[in-house]
């Protein structure tokens, strides 16, 4: 059970699949692992108790980009990742979120042979319990609105999106193995989150 979950945290049923290589994290160091068949599944299906459960569902595949992008401002976007250069979940947002958004609005952070950026991630590990890369957090106007563990399908389609489910929900989204919510009341949770993604050691590879 994941340590945060203790009624701060909201679940939303969302219709998303994410992809994501394994991570070892220990108390002391971060090792990576890298499989390329691991993934975490956000199903409606593996909804657990919680406070509260909002009825949600991802952008349908008939709707085009330009229609989510109408709500927000994407030069207001801004992502952090944590990764592997062995991974190639990690790989391949490296690759599209730059494409996509611009090379200025995407930071890396490679653990393998960083120490600062390691404990960040095990940091991480203490509050939300991931234990995949990569680790994605989506920073809207400055602000924290999305955690992702694994990969984002259709960026340029899902991405618009999540923002506007997180700001409509008033939160921040962790998805993982299930979706959850955390309410902007939690501010200490949230400044934390994002002091992490904002410290780290920028990498090129």
């Amino acid at each position: 059970m994941r340590r945060i979950l203790n009624g701060i945290l909201i679940v939303l049923v969302l219709s998303t699949v994410m992809s994501m290589c394994i991570s070892n994290n220990s108390s002391t160091s971060t090792q990576i692992a890298s499989t390329s068949n691991s993934q975490a599944t956000v199903s409606t299906t593996q909804v657990l108790t919680t406070t509260s459960t909002i009825q949600s569902s991802g952008p349908s595949s008939t709707e085009t980009t330009s229609t989510h992008e109408q709500n927000i401002d994407i030069t207001k976007l801004h992502f952090y990742m944590f990764g592997v250069s062995t991974c190639p979940h990690c790989g391949k947002m490296k690759q599209l979120l730059p494409e996509i958004f611009g090379k200025d609005k995407f930071t890396y952070y490679e653990l393998q042979g960083n120490e600062h950026n390691t404990q960040l991630f095990s940091e991480l590990y203490n509050i939300l319990g991931v234990t995949g890369v990569p680790v994605i957090g989506i920073f809207y106007d400055n602000h924290l609105v999305a955690v992702i563990e694994g990969e984002i399908p259709d960026p340029a389609k899902n991405v618009p999106w999540l923002v506007n489910t997180a700001l409509k929900e008033n939160g921040v989204l962790f998805i993982a193995d299930k979706t959850y919510l955390f309410p902007s009341n939690q501010t200490e949770t949230i400044k934390k989150l994002e002091n992490i993604f904002m410290n780290g050691e920028p990498s090129e590879g």
